[in-house]
């Protein structure tokens, strides 16, 4: 099986949360992981052989650009006790018709974890693996209530969108 290691700096987790002033932005480029599989002549995932990949990110990572909302972020996510998300592929299959595949994911965070299926679209690009894909979760599911900051109240729906770069290991 060939292993693709996630270049940290090319890849990035981005979230968008809703609030009754203007949505919040978060990104981080800190990603490690691995996505492992096999490929065809044509660059396209072998999916009926072995396959997966998990990527974490150190929720202290993730940047606003306003540092009141980050610690507020930081404190109800507990980062002292919970201080990863994890999101792990157990598998993939094609979307008939398309250029897309879909994935069912499981995602840890905050003590708590998450299943869910979702599309997403997967290239080869000069030696690199180029995932990108999107869900929105409801941070209750993971035990964390909304923030109220002074007047701002934010929405629980989080739109994660994920863009992963992979390099294939040496010797993989």
């Amino acid at each position: 099986m060939t292993r693709f290691r996630v270049v940290a700096g090319s890849s990035s987790i981005e979230t968008e949360v809703r609030s009754s002033v203007h949505p919040i932005h978060g990104r981080t480029t800190e990603l490690t992981g691995v996505v492992d599989g096999e490929f065809d002549g044509d660059g396209r995932p072998l999916l009926d052989q072995p396959h997966g990949g998990w990527v974490e990110i150190q929720v202290e990572a993730i940047r606003s650009g306003n540092r009141i909302t980050e610690l507020e972020m930081q404190r109800r996510a507990d980062v002292g006790r919970y201080p990863t998300i994890r999101f792990e592929v157990r598998r993939a299959w094609p979307v008939n018709g398309t250029d897309r595949y879909r994935a069912a994911v499981s995602v840890s965070a905050h003590g708590r974890t998450q299943t869910f299926e979702e599309d997403f679209r997967l290239r080869r690009d000069n030696g690199r693996l180029v995932l990108d894909g999107q869900h929105t979760f409801d941070m209750r599911d993971f035990g964390v209530n909304p923030p109220r900051i002074l007047a701002l109240r934010v929405h629980p729906q989080v739109r994660v969108s994920v863009r992963l770069v992979a390099e294939e290991e040496p010797g993989s």
